[in-house]
């Protein structure tokens, strides 16, 4: 194991969590301290960082305008990426911080505000990562059982499951980055290191229960609901998953003559969080005479299709861009923690460690495109903002 407590402090850059670096020697096998001199600004790492950070602050926020100002992607599916992108809207803003650490080649703040830039920048982190958990569970039981998920869903409950992801991701991260720094009286130091990051223990327990079990229950739910969906709709209409009503006539026998209109569901929610439905009833010609049905009987509650399309293709691309964009670094974190030795070889220069630190970041950047690429709605919304104004005002 590492011994991250015998080590010194090395300069980190913006998106660099490992702040120690450690060399093997052939001769003694014995990790050694590196001493470096301090490191002149950083302008490259100052000119990456600050495109980055607007990038994510300005696609995040056009995206909050668009479900804004068109009132028909303020859906229940879409309340869930509302959240995600409330959240990274605040790292992007929170990493501005992060900016002039990078420039400066040290911490420019004092050490209370030190605390607190990690437990914020951490704690949005995993408001992302629980929101997709949230996301994924929500579209399991849509496809696994759509009538109880449609008629209990509404937009109060979608809120309420996003405000659990703060709770939970806040709840975890403040006591555990803030609260360990404040108990122990750490020294953050002038690169603004954690307390939990000098512990092997408390370096490993982190990565896995911040990524490797959300990923693993991720994983696990969309390979469900991929199944679910291959299986039975197998490019049908969802629709065709519930049979239609079977009118009997006056003498008990079912009539052969039923003549029903398609059920139209329109994909926008009403205020109230439910779908709005015209069902024309059916009638039914029986011995001369006209039965109408209630439309209560026929099985309507449930998604439409184009909705459950839209909502299934846009969780794709969020899941596939988290695993991109995480898999890597934590991976590359989760061997540091283990064993600086593990890494510090030729095989992972610290170029290509910066890179998938800068690429985690990058998730936050990715989001919005995934929602543009998976919504025509969105785009248009978009398209609409910037090139006809007037729609709005």
């Amino acid at each position: 194991m590492a011994n991250f407590t015998a080590t010194s402090e090395e300069f980190t850059t913006f998106f660099e969590e490992m702040v120690e670096e450690n060399t093997t020697t052939a001769e003694m096998e014995v990790v050694a301290v590196v001493p470096r001199a301090p490191r002149p600004p950083d302008y490259q790492g100052l000119v990456f960082g600050t495109s980055l950070v607007i990038l994510i602050i300005l696609m995040n926020a056009i995206s909050l305008i668009a479900f804004t100002i068109e009132k028909r992607l303020r859906t229940y599916n879409n309340y869930f990426i509302i959240n995600l992108t409330i959240a990274d809207l605040a790292l992007g803003i929170n990493q501005t911080v992060g900016i002039a650490h990078t420039f400066l080649a040290y911490f420019p703040f004092d050490r209370d505000i030190c605390r607190f830039y990690l437990g914020f920048r951490h704690a949005l982190f995993s408001v992302s990562v629980v929101g997709v958990v949230v996301i994924c569970i929500d579209r399991h039981r849509a496809t696994y059982d759509p009538i109880n998920h449609f008629i209990s869903r509404s937009k109060r409950k979608a809120t309420i499951m996003n405000a659990l992801t703060w709770l939970i991701s806040f709840g975890f991260w403040m006591p555990y980055t803030v609260g360990w720094d404040f108990a122990v009286d750490h020294d953050n130091g002038r690169h603004c290191v954690g307390a939990f990051s000098r512990s092997t223990v408390g370096n490993i327990a982190q990565n896995i229960f911040s990524f490797f079990v959300p990923l693993v229950l991720i994983s696990v739910l969309y390979l469900r609901i991929f199944h679910k969906i291959k299986e039975t709709v197998g490019g049908k209409s969802v629709n065709s998953h519930f049979d239609e009503p079977k009118v009997k006539g006056k003498l008990g026998k079912e009539s052969p003559s039923l003549s029903s209109s398609m059920t139209t569901v329109a994909g926008d929610l009403s205020s109230g969080g439910t779908m709005e439905m015209k069902i024309p009833a059916p009638q039914v010609t029986s011995v001369g005479k006209i039965v109408k049905i209630d439309a209560k009987e026929h099985n309507t509650n449930r998604e439409s299709s184009n909705e459950m399309q839209k909502a299934t293709r846009t969780l794709s691309y969020i899941v596939l861009s988290f695993i991109i964009a995480w898999l890597p670094n934590n991976l590359i974190y989760l061997l540091y923690a283990i064993d600086a030795r593990l890494i510090a070889t030729s095989l992972l220069p610290r170029p290509l460690r910066q890179f998938f630190n800068w690429l985690r970041y990058g998730n936050s950047l990715l989001n919005p495109i995934c929602y543009a690429v998976s919504q025509p709605l969105f785009r248009h919304t978009i398209y609409n903002m910037f090139c006809r104004p007037r729609n709005y005002c």
